[in-house]
């Protein structure tokens, strides 16, 4: 039996899934908000940026839910570094979207 002040174990599994699904979560959101933009201002190139941004968000929440099936919290190198890319790039995209002014 665990001590009482350790939290139970699964709750670090269950953590790190939410917190997953919760990336992903941001990712569509700010596929929805390009993809708004895309409309209101008729710049059909903002459409690839938008699907872009939902295929990672599903990619991000795939590997959220393999985390969370496994029996214990791994290190999950490459899955952080791909989370840090596709930040990195979304906010490239954010970036050239403000100086172009699409």
């Amino acid at each position: 039996m665990p001590p009482p002040d350790e939290p139970p174990p699964g709750l670090a599994r269950e953590r790190t899934g939410l917190a997953w699904e919760r990336q992903a979560l941001a990712f569509w959101t700010l596929a929805a908000v390009t993809l708004g933009i895309a409309a209101l201002r008729n710049a059909p190139a903002l459409l690839v940026a938008s699907a872009a941004l939902v295929g990672v968000g599903v990619g991000v929440w795939f590997t959220g839910r393999r985390a969370y099936t496994r029996d214990a919290v791994q290190a999950q190198p490459g899955a952080l570094a791909l989370i840090a890319l596709a930040t990195a790039l979304a906010a490239l995209v954010a970036a050239v979207v403000v100086v172009v002014r699409l």
